[in-house]
């Protein structure tokens, strides 16, 4: 078979371009410190580099998640235990309150220390963490959870919701609790009631009632757990009705200012001047939340009579705050027991896919790493073979027939 000169030349060249490319392939390999640059060059390792940096992307995530995750649970925990070192002290102020031979004013002292703290507890209940979310609100963040209605008690505004991260791909940890759970949903020990104004009351500024309380328990254990509705019909006049009968309790009574209106065992105050029309609830419950525990034990200590019959109903009521203290203490601790546990499953976690992590980029690594040395031995072959493809060329490029004539 005969080969022309011209298809001499280019065999010599395309043998020269050849070897340039590998040389060039190897280079860029070694540059970038990947032996597999393209999909072509292997395209199974190419599939399965592709999916172990899908992976180690998606480990990235939830190790990013675990830390959100850690740095709310702590802040609450954090304010978990400052809460409960105010509601201790709430507690101590309770039993020093029980000491027989104080006398009013020493009640009205112990009072303002009591509604400072109280003051000081809401405040942690409403912390927001680094963004502006409240921690206890449940699922609404951009809502504080215990605000004042217009009496002045609080009132829970969140919801019973608990906000989720994902920390494995089938597993999701609770990174917050709700207000509602730990601190509204309390046991008391006793049947009790909460009062509230109808938020569609009329009167400008608007009338208000006292938290109250209960003065005769046995009474009020007959009635419970009916509510009544106190309505006016003209502000000097009003009647307590029973709300779901619409049964009289009180009819046409006459208001006066703070005056005490005692009705199935309760005691309760309505202040202001309400229009006709304006009515105001008293609800049976047998859940009191931790804030609405300590307002009752404040309108106990600023409502002490000194006779036989307001010492025993003094007594009683602190025996109930004192109870139902405790009993907020425990759902308080209960959070933070949990919280503690699901730290312990976060650091657990958290070193999983860290050993995850090392695993998935050792496999990556021995998929598309370059082997340097011997990436640097084939670079010299090559350059050994380029420059041998040189020579071999330059003297098939110098033949010619003339140099036998």
């Amino acid at each position: 078979m005969r080969i022309s000169t011209q298809q001499l030349f280019n065999r010599g060249l395309e043998a020269i371009q050849d070897v340039q490319s590998d040389q060039q392939k190897t280079q860029l390999q070694i540059s970038t410190g990947k032996k597999v640059l393209t999909p072509a060059d292997d395209p199974v390792a190419s599939t399965r580099i592709l999916e172990l940096n899908q992976e180690l992307e998606l480990n990235s995530q939830f190790q990013r998640n675990i830390e959100l995750a850690r740095g709310h649970l702590n802040l609450q925990d954090d304010l978990l235990g400052s809460i409960n070192s105010v509601v201790q002290r709430i507690r101590e102020l309770t039993v020093t309150a029980g000491n027989g031979v104080l006398n009013k004013s020493d009640l009205s002292a112990i009072s303002t220390e009591v509604k400072e703290r109280l003051s000081q507890l809401a405040g942690l209940m409403n912390s927001q963490d680094a963004s502006g979310e409240y921690l206890f609100s449940g699922f609404q963040g951009g809502t504080e959870p215990f605000q004042q209605n217009v009496s002045g008690t609080y009132v829970y505004q969140g919801d019973e919701g608990r906000r989720f991260v994902q920390v494995e791909p089938n597993v999701t940890i609770a990174s917050s609790e709700n207000g509602k759970q730990i601190f509204q949903d309390i046991a008391v020990d006793k049947n009790t009631f909460y009062t509230a104004a109808n938020p569609h009351n009329q009167a400008v500024p608007e009338a208000r009632i006292t938290t109250g309380q209960v003065i005769d328990q046995e009474l009020y254990d007959q009635f419970y757990p009916g509510d009544m509705i106190v309505t006016f019909t003209s502000p000097s006049e009003f009647n307590v009705t029973d709300k779901a009968t619409g049964r009289s309790y009180l009819a046409n009574q006459a208001y006066s200012q703070n005056d005490p209106i005692v009705v199935n065992g309760v005691q309760f105050e309505i202040t202001g001047t309400p229009t006709a029309g304006d009515s105001f609830f008293i609800e049976s419950t047998e859940k009191q939340g931790v804030l609405s525990t300590i307002e009752k034990f404040i309108y106990t200590l600023d409502n002490f009579t000194a006779t036989e019959e307001g010492r025993a109903t003094f007594d009683a009521n602190l025996e109930s705050a004192l109870i139902n203290l405790d009993s907020a203490e425990t759902s308080i601790l209960e959070a933070r027991s949990q919280i503690g546990a699901r730290l312990n499953t976060v650091e657990t976690t958290e070193e999983q896919l860290k050993d995850v992590e090392l695993l998935t980029e050792q496999t990556l690594s021995d998929l598309e790493s370059v082997d340097y040395a011997e990436a640097v031995s084939l670079l010299s072959l090559q350059q050994f073979t380029l420059e041998a493809a040189y020579s071999s060329y330059s003297q098939v490029s110098s033949l010619s027939l003339f140099d036998r004539l």
